[in-house]
């Protein structure tokens, strides 16, 4: 069995990767935390990774990298390729029985989009034969041809299965802050952030503001984060105490220009950029031993209801001993959004300015979690 998953390239410097060296950017949330989560409840040691599955023509290419991770040339009879992630980043191994596990909820589809394929997010490619799915409100999406797909149930634990048994985990990378990625907003750098070159931060969160850890699915093109972290910005007075924002971006490409994008975004908003940058981190967890640490932080989580794996994101934080909570959403807000399947428009909606000094001052007195 083959499993894959988007996500940035720099990590992997093969085109098969066995389950026990593979070091994912990060594996709390998204897609890659769906891939950890199902092998952990499967149970079965016959699976590898694969960054690209796509990238595999012929069976010649595919049997060499099959015995370059020490395995049998005619063990690659009977493969079975998951996809795990958004819809619209499916992905297909040629030679294989495709399947696509879907953590996305039905939501709203974009009003508007492009001519690709795929920029719906309800459809996928013609080789997927199946569909794996956590309940009746997931997503179905059909193939491009617009047959229906047979459908699966996973049981309840292929949500959580990896948290459980993370304490006997053999760490597969030991950097940054004990399985935590840490960098200011205003010390970010593309280059080192895609490829895990990341270092103690110049300014870390504070030990008396309080802070509040923000998920980003960036494969979710009608997020509010950006919207939201824009008029937080437009509250901060300088020299005055600000909450500090944890941002945990999942599902990120690598390279995509988003995080920058923000950044850019947050500067202009704000009457003194540089201040405001300082008080954002960007975080990732590397190992689930990282959760530990997250949790010296804070236990405070604001989720964006809108997202559709809104419902996996609350339900990891809350296996792990935090207190998420979805954010209330009551002004209609339009998002554009240019993305490699076109612009896309989404109907949404985010907290109104008005409701934010009154969540602003719910977190007064949280503090550090420790």
């Amino acid at each position: 069995m083959v499993l894959s998953c988007p996500g940035p390239m720099r990590r992997h410097s093969t085109a098969l990767i066995s389950l026990k060296k593979l070091a994912l950017p990060q594996v709390f949330l998204g897609g890659e935390s769906q891939c950890l989560a199902f092998s952990a409840a499967s149970g079965t040691r016959h699976m590898v990774f694969a960054p690209a599955p796509e990238m595999f023509s012929d069976p010649v290419s595919l049997h060499a990298a099959w015995q370059a991770v020490g395995k049998k040339t005619h063990a690659t009879g009977a493969l079975v390729h998951l996809r795990f992630g958004g819809v619209r980043q499916s992905r297909i191994l040629k030679g294989a029985r495709n399947g696509a596990v879907i953590a996305e909820a039905e939501m709203a589809p974009p009003i508007s989009s492009s001519r690709h394929p795929f920029a719906s997010g309800r459809v996928l490619p013609a080789a997927m034969l199946r569909l794996f799915v956590y309940g009746t409100s997931s997503l179905r999406p059909a193939s491009i041809g617009g047959a229906k797909l047979p459908a699966a149930d996973l049981p309840k634990n292929y949500i959580t299965a990896d948290l459980e048994a993370a304490a006997g985990q053999i760490p597969a990378r030991g950097r940054g802050f004990g399985g935590i990625d840490l960098v200011c907003l205003a010390e970010y750098e593309a280059g080192a952030w895609a490829a895990g070159q990341v270092d103690k931060p110049a300014a870390m969160p504070g030990s008396v503001q309080p802070i509040i850890i923000l998920p980003w699915n960036m494969a979710d093109f009608g997020s509010i984060v950006p919207e939201l972290l824009r008029r937080l910005a437009t509250f901060h007075r300088p020299g005055a105490p600000f909450p500090a924002v944890v941002l945990m971006p999942f599902n990120d490409p690598g390279m995509s220009g988003m995080i920058g994008d923000l950044r850019k975004t947050i500067g202009k908003a704000a009457e003194s950029p540089g201040e405001v940058l300082q008080t954002i981190f960007l975080v990732r967890v590397t190992h689930l031993r990282g959760l530990a640490w997250l949790k010296t932080l804070s236990r405070t989580v604001w989720v964006d209801g809108n997202d559709p794996e809104s419902w996996w994101t609350m339900a990891r934080f809350t296996a792990a001993g935090f207190d998420p909570v979805a954010l209330p959403a009551d002004e209609p807000i339009r998002i554009e959004a240019d993305t490699p399947f076109g612009t896309l428009h989404f109907d949404t909606k985010i907290p109104a300015l008005r409701m934010l000094p009154h969540l602003l001052a719910s977190l007064q007195g949280t503090g550090r979690a420790g």
